[in-house]
């Protein structure tokens, strides 16, 4: 399986989106602005984990901080 991620502007892009992934036989599923983060926070912690080190500018910027 592989997953797309598409940023929008507006909702009924969404509503589009996941309409036409669904008559496509693919299923979708809008993602909150929380779950983007926690995506993002953990490919930088997958990033970490192939690596000695990581930065801590690098986690306080994967956090938001």
């Amino acid at each position: 399986m592989e997953t797309v991620l598409i940023n929008v502007e507006k909702k009924s892009d969404i509503a589009f989106l996941v309409s036409l992934a669904k008559k496509l036989g693919m299923s979708a599923k809008p993602l909150t602005h929380s779950e983007v983060e926690d995506w993002k926070l953990a490919q930088k912690i997958d990033a970490g984990m192939k690596t000695q080190s990581v930065s801590r500018n690098e986690v306080m910027k994967a956090l938001g901080k």
